[in-house]
């Protein structure tokens, strides 16, 4: 299993094994729940849990699917969201995103450095302003974190 980690010059291959990056996933997500709990208020609104497919799914014509959000920090600066991909989009960053693939295959063209092909399993980071062009299989799936200084859009 390959994890990687980009920066706008020199993509670097990272080598982890499975079980830190599963520990640093549940870190983060334990942190948005935290987040989530702390920026609601007194009544909080708890931990965020829900099956992939009982997200509130919506059209991503840009990207050949679909996205669900299934956190969004009160500022906007920090985005958790599920995505379904297809097709050959490009990319500029406008934030840093980190993604685990959950099903399907892409292969992701950094301008600048080098072709790296994601698979299920796999995960990314991409800092923002990293231009990329994607070849998404028809059934690319994936979740992510993404994170500013500023709010976090995409469209």
């Amino acid at each position: 299993m390959a994890y990687y980690l980009f920066s706008n010059a020199n993509p670097v291959e990272i080598m982890m094994n499975r079980t830190q990056i599963f520990a640093g996933l549940l870190i983060g997500v334990a942190y948005l729940a935290g987040l989530a709990t702390s920026s609601a208020g007194p009544t909080g609104a708890g931990p965020v849990h829900s099956a992939l497919a009982d997200l509130r799914w919506v059209s991503l014509p840009e990207f050949g699917g679909s996205e669900a959000i299934i956190y969004r920090s009160s500022d906007g600066h920090r985005v958790a969201a599920a995505f379904k991909e297809s097709g050959s989009p490009s990319f500029v960053y406008p934030f840093d995103e980190f993604l685990y693939v959950t099903a399907g295959t892409a292969l992701v063209k950094v301008h600048g450095g080098q072709k790296i092909f994601l698979r299920k399993g796999d995960v990314a980071y991409f800092p923002e302003g990293t231009r990329v062009d994607f070849e998404f299989s028809k059934d690319f799936a994936d979740i992510t974190m993404l994170m500013a200084d500023h709010e976090v859009r995409w469209r």
